[in-house]
């Protein structure tokens, strides 16, 4: 790939741009001198916004910037229109955080075959992002009462029977183990565990890119949906 031709990956100035969900494995895979910025989660609950706020960090990176790294997939179209003046992006080649969450297009895939009703929580999720769990306790029991709270809820998870854990051992996993349990029990949903892993998340930050679960932005061009065709997604309430 000419992005690694040009000079050695730990030389390269890179800048990693991410959801904040993903902060703890991120902490836990980045090379110290990568440069890194989380925006908040809360943006994929508005993902017409995501695109601005991502142009406007990339907009004021450094301009010996070699490399921008985007911890996001397609997510809802969050980062279509989205492009670096003079440095390429790279970004995990998915349509959302699942994939990369579990290590790899392929075990996302197992997994939508073994149960495609999966709603999926992470330590990070937990700590730092909003469930349908935290959304009920935190925003919909207050304003509506129980009975319209539970029923705004419910309908939202209607397609959905396992709440599964990822545990890449990264993270406050005591709180995320709790939080999955407890919204588990909640909405009557079966209780799962799974094993997480950060070599995608490493290998995003550090290389090679050059197999087809990554995709390499030129400079001056913007994102768009066409490489994410026909790929698998979920969406998250």
């Amino acid at each position: 790939m000419p992005i690694a031709d040009r000079s050695p990956l730990n030389a390269m100035k890179r800048h990693l741009i991410a959801c904040e969900v993903f902060r703890d494995e991120f902490e836990a895979v980045s090379p110290p001198e990568l440069v890194r910025t989380y925006l908040p989660q809360g943006l994929h609950r508005t993902p017409g916004k995501m695109p601005a706020a991502i142009q406007e960090v990339v907009d004021g990176l450094p301009t010996d910037t070699e490399v921008v790294i985007l911890g996001y997939g397609l997510c809802s179209n969050g980062v279509v229109g989205v492009s670096s003046r003079t440095a390429p992006i790279i970004m995990p080649k998915v349509h959302d955080c699942i994939a990369v969450l579990l290590g790899s297009v392929e075990r996302y895939e197992a997994e939508m075959e073994a149960c495609a009703g999966t709603y999926y929580i992470t330590p990070g999720w937990a700590k730092y992002g909003t469930t349908s769990l935290s959304a009920y306790k935190n925003e919909y029991l207050p304003k509506y009462g129980e009975e319209d709270a539970r029923y705004i809820v419910e309908e939202c998870l209607k397609h959905y029977t396992r709440i599964a854990f990822i545990d890449h051992g990264a993270g406050d996993v005591a709180l995320g183990r709790t939080h999955a349990r407890e919204f588990a029990e909640t909405f009557g949903k079966r209780y799962e565990e799974i094993r997480g892993d950060l070599g995608y998340l490493r290998q995003l930050v550090s290389g090679p890119w050059d197999d087809g679960d990554f995709l390499a932005i030129p400079p001056g061009t913007t994102i768009d949906q066409a490489p994410f065709l026909g790929l698998h997604s979920i969406s998250l309430p």
